[in-house]
């Protein structure tokens, strides 16, 4: 399983009052993500817009939906954004996919799909958890690009072809003779996610030197991750964090990522594109790419699908 360290992963604070572009708190948060994204590919946030009260409510109405008998679970048909869970591969782990969760129609489709009979509780709480994850998402994308002297002319443009997929996820205690692998390495295909959980650990992420940091989540803090997708925008710059989760508890765990998907064609900008880094990806459809890793056995194969879909 490879060697795990206690290692601590960057911790970022987004819950000044300050924190407005221009201002040397903003400057100094770029800085921050832009070490931590390069050097390890995510870090944790802390940030005070999900309230205690919702944070329960997240973690109560996420525990009512995987109470929910079979035959209904198994509504949520979506593809591959759609239910997971009871597969002999994956036997601890158990999902559902919420697509374009910050849309409130779309929320309401997921929650009449699941109660026929109407559940606003579920359908308002998982609403409001995703509008103020989406606001944490915006903050950092703006800084990224802020660093790279890129706000201006992409940032608007990069918001308005955000989508946003919520998934739901439970990890079950492994039983006797069981793995504690709940969920086995790999990366995401999104350009951002980021997670929050139970106060149930479990999420280790690979380290450049090949140890696994387990991640110990605050309360208030969430992982941000980069995925496959920001890789290729990045040229490079910022690699796609490796991670899994393992179950050493006897305590299930309830996990929420909330993964950013860009719709159209992403490329490099030309001002992340010199000497030093030549490019290294064509212009990709992010959707493409997504259909090519779950669609196709050529796609699952390889440590960064992008570089075997687009890369030059």
């Amino acid at each position: 399983m490879g060697s795990v360290t206690v290692a601590k992963i960057p911790v970022i604070d987004f819950t000044s009052d300050d924190l407005k572009p221009g201002t040397s708190s903003w400057v100094s948060v770029c800085r921050e993500i832009w070490s931590a994204l390069e050097e390890h590919g995510c870090f944790l946030a802390k940030y005070n817009k999900v309230s205690s009260q919702l944070n329960e409510a997240i973690f109560d109405v996420s525990e009512e939906l995987f109470h929910l008998p079979t035959d209904v679970k198994i509504r949520n048909i979506n593809g591959f954004l759609g239910y997971h869970g009871q597969l002999p591969a994956r036997p601890l782990y158990e999902s559902f996919g919420i697509d374009y969760v910050t849309v409130k129609e779309q929320v309401d489709k997921f929650t009449n799909t699941m109660w026929p009979s109407g559940n606003n509780h579920f359908c308002q709480t998982v609403y409001s958890f995703s509008k103020a994850v989406k606001e944490l998402h915006e903050m950092v994308v703006r800084m990224i690009f802020d660093n790279y002297g890129l706000e201006n002319k992409y940032y608007d443009s990069h918001i308005e072809s955000t989508t946003y997929l919520l998934r739901i996820l439970k990890y079950r205690a492994p039983q006797e003779n069981e793995s504690c692998m709940g969920l086995h390495p790999h990366t995401d295909k999104s350009f951002l996610t980021i997670i929050h959980q139970s106060h149930v650990n479990g999420l280790e992420v690979k380290a450049k030197n090949g140890e696994w940091i387990s991640v110990d989540f605050a309360p208030s803090t969430f992982v941000v991750m980069a995925g496959e997708a920001i890789m290729g925008w990045s040229n490079d710059r910022i690699d796609a964090c490796d991670h899994r989760v393992t179950m050493k508890y006897k305590e299930t765990r309830c996990s929420l990522g909330l993964f950013s998907f860009i719709k159209g064609i992403i490329q490099v900008p030309e001002e992340l594109i010199d000497e030093e880094n030549p490019l290294k990806y064509k212009p990709f459809d992010h959707v493409g790419m997504i259909h090519y890793f779950f669609g196709t056995a050529e796609g699952r194969k390889h440590q960064r699908t992008l570089k075997a879909y687009c890369g030059l």
